[in-house]
């Protein structure tokens, strides 16, 4: 046998022996893991871990996997009676819906068998199946368990003796408990009427809701800007009772409000106030509503309920406080080199400043509630025999008093320098430097005088 012959003997052994190891492998092999079962009588579920990247807990993981595999072929499908569409019409509330009902039936999910297990190498594959009758069964069987515990809460909730807080929880458990079975039309007997429980809920609950009313017992709020609103008078009530006991969130987009009171008190009225008011809008206004945010999450710890029953309106109301600025007499002394000249150049200044910045400038003392006053003068800077170049220096101080000759506010400002070809125009210069103060720091530091704690 030559060398050419004996090679080609040997490969065919080596090829031969090959094949029988992998069919003994392949023999070892479950069909489920070679190829995905199809089945229409059974959900299938396979999940596999490796255990090299979970070595203590490699079971569990693929166990959950094939849990989550099996889950994804139950698809969930809403009802047009369900109280889904109600919502969506409103809010579109059905794709964040949708979502959570779909985890919601996984989270319950049983009946289901361990078919198989199998372990190759690092991998661990786990085979779960559940049948889809027996899984429709259960799912009845639980809807209808939901709707009698739902329909115990709700028949709670619409007892007259039934407290209001307790009714609202009853309310929130009422529909918490059907969560999971949401998506379905929920069709029951309930008050001696076919309702579809989840609408039904809802419709009940806004009932009930839409009674708690919120009224403001301070009569027209009017303000002056830099000045507090002590006690504004909130009150709630139920079919004409007020309400003790019951907590308000109060808000506003200019105003800072500080609550006095957490929640209505025994004869059912809510305190807040204004520290300070700080901005010149002339109607600023405070939202008021009833903060339930306590009740719910005694009635549900579920994020998904809490914000459904978020999403139904209740009342509220807009406090306006009416914001004025004080009347402002504006007088000036405006002299040149120690002599008073009657001019009016700053007062002009102050009063159009004034106007700008909202603030109210008056003609006459007696329509004034502020009286401010500007006092200037200028003098001559230093003279040298021979210069081409004159200075002045303008000192200008600022008062504001109010009408009980209180100062309220006071600004100096010295040396305000005007340089030119001689000192009258110096002079005149300077004053042009002043008016630009005026309109840049003195009347903007007098306005928000009022506004600064």
């Amino acid at each position: 046998m030559n060398k050419l012959t004996l090679l080609i003997l040997s490969l065919f052994i080596i090829s031969c022996q090959s094949s029988k190891q992998t069919t003994v492998l392949d023999a070892g092999i479950p069909a489920w893991v070679k190829e995905y079962p199809v089945s229409d009588s059974h959900y299938i579920g396979i999940g596999i871990a490796d255990r090299s990247t979970h070595p203590q807990d490699y079971i569990q993981v693929a166990q959950q996997n094939a849990l989550q595999n099996l889950s994804s072929q139950i698809k969930v499908s809403i009802s047009s009676q369900s109280v889904f569409l109600q919502m969506d019409r409103e809010y579109g509330y059905e794709e964040d819906y949708k979502s959570n009902i779909e985890v919601k039936a996984n989270e319950i999910l049983e009946g289901y068998e361990l078919t198989g297990t199998f372990t190759q190498q690092n991998e661990y594959w786990v085979y779960y199946r559940l049948s889809k009758q027996l899984y429709q069964e259960t799912r009845t069987a639980r809807i209808q368990e939901a709707i009698e515990e739902s329909k115990y809460f709700l028949n709670k909730a619409i007892m007259y003796y039934t407290p209001l807080k307790e009714k609202y929880i009853f309310y929130v458990k009422a529909l918490d408990v059907l969560e999971p079975y949401l998506s379905e039309p929920l069709k029951t007997e309930f008050d001696r009427e076919t309702v579809f429980l989840g609408s039904e809920i809802i419709a009940r609950f806004r009932s009930y809701i839409d009674d708690y009313q919120i009224f403001c017992q301070s009569k027209k709020i009017k303000a002056m800007i830099g000045n507090s609103v002590d006690r504004i008078k909130l009150t709630v009530q139920h079919e004409g009772n007020r309400l003790a006991d019951i907590p308000l969130i109060t808000s506003s987009v200019f105003l800072e409000l500080k609550d006095l009171s957490q929640s209505t008190d025994t004869n059912g009225v809510f305190i807040t106030s204004v520290p300070k008011i700080k901005s010149v809008e002339t109607v600023q206004k405070i939202e008021v509503g009833i903060d339930f945010q306590a009740w719910l999450d005694e009635g549900s710890d579920s994020e998904f309920i809490k914000k459904l029953f978020k999403g139904i309106k209740t009342h509220q109301i807009n406090v306006p406080v009416y914001v004025y600025t004080p009347t402002i007499y504006v007088q000036t002394e405006e002299k040149h080199f120690g002599k008073d000249e009657n001019g009016s150049d700053l007062r002009f200044t102050v009063e159009s400043a004034l106007s700008k910045m909202s603030f109210t400038p008056v003609g006459n003392k007696n329509d004034a509630q502020i009286f401010l006053t500007v006092k200037a003068d200028t003098r001559k800077g230093i003279e040298k025999k021979g210069q081409k170049m004159f200075t002045a220096f303008l000192d200008m101080n600022v008062q504001a008093k109010d009408l009980e000759d209180r100062v309220i506010f006071s600004k100096t400002i010295n040396k305000i320098k005007g340089i030119q070809l001689d000192f009258e125009q110096a002079d005149n210069e300077s004053y042009q430097q002043a008016i630009k103060e005026i309109k840049k720091t003195v009347i903007p530091d007098f306005v928000n005088s009022f506004v600064k704690d």
